[in-house]
């Protein structure tokens, strides 16, 4: 099976947002949540009227991954906020 060259070229935005989501997510800011989600369900609509998800199979586990790491981060924060200001 021979591949298009096109298909085999890497986007660098979509691995740029993928490293900025991480970034965010371990921050713990709700734009990690927000890129997260973004990634997993973004559709777009294509010429024919079907509507298909924005960004690859690899590139949507990713946004699964950066929205639990930021829920976690973000839950983290928020704790260690509570406990820093209840002393």
């Amino acid at each position: 099976m021979i591949r298009s060259n096109a298909s085999q070229k890497i986007d660098n935005s979509t691995r740029n947002y993928i490293y900025t989501g991480y970034l965010t997510a371990i921050s713990g800011g709700i734009l990690g949540l927000v890129m997260g989600w973004d990634l997993m369900k973004e559709k777009r609509t294509i010429r024919s009227g079907e509507i298909r998800f924005s960004y690859s199979l690899s590139d949507r586990q990713h946004g699964a991954r950066i929205l639990i790491l930021a829920g976690i981060c973000s839950i983290f924060l928020l704790t260690l906020t509570i406990i820093a200001l209840d002393i």
